[in-house]
């Protein structure tokens, strides 16, 4: 599997570029997934035009499946290896994950992008700022970054 970091501090607007990649990719399915206390981790369809914010989801684009994790793992307080065993525990080998993990994980034992290295290869790392505006989705700078994150993305699908 490759996959993306984009890493961020709190309200930088992690959540927020993904979501606007997801839209930019016109994802055939989208569903949520919900890890249980006890284990078991269940899916739920999402409407394509849905906001992805905040979560982790499962993206179907050109019949590849892309894990978008939306919500930093110590937001969730799920491990990235948990989310992904939880993944694989469903027959799902995605083709792609798109991460989002705060710059400083201050949690004990949380170690995103090297727990990430042992499910496959980074292709892209960044970090991005948040944009101070409250019209942000109009500006140069945030048209230059969805759109280079979705071009990485399609270019690798």
């Amino acid at each position: 599997m490759k996959y993306i970091i984009i890493k961020g501090s709190r309200s930088s607007g992690k959540a927020e570029t993904i979501n606007a990649v997801c839209k930019k990719l016109k994802p055939e399915s989208i569903r949520r997934l919900y890890f249980h206390e006890t284990g078991r981790t269940f899916m739920e369809p999402v409407p394509s035009s849905a906001d992805i914010s905040d979560g982790t989801y499962l993206v179907t684009v050109r019949k590849k499946s892309i894990l978008m994790v939306s919500n930093c793992p110590t937001e969730q307080r799920k491990k990235i290896s948990h989310i992904m065993d939880s993944v694989m525990g469903l027959n799902i080998k995605p083709h792609l994950a798109i991460i989002a993990m705060r710059g400083l994980e201050k949690l004990k034992d949380y170690s995103t992008a090297k727990e990430l290295e042992s499910y496959g290869k980074c292709i892209y790392e960044t970090k991005i700022w948040r944009i101070p505006s409250n019209q942000f989705s109009l500006t140069d700078e945030w048209n230059k970054r969805v759109s280079y994150l979705t071009t990485i993305t399609l270019h690798n699908i």
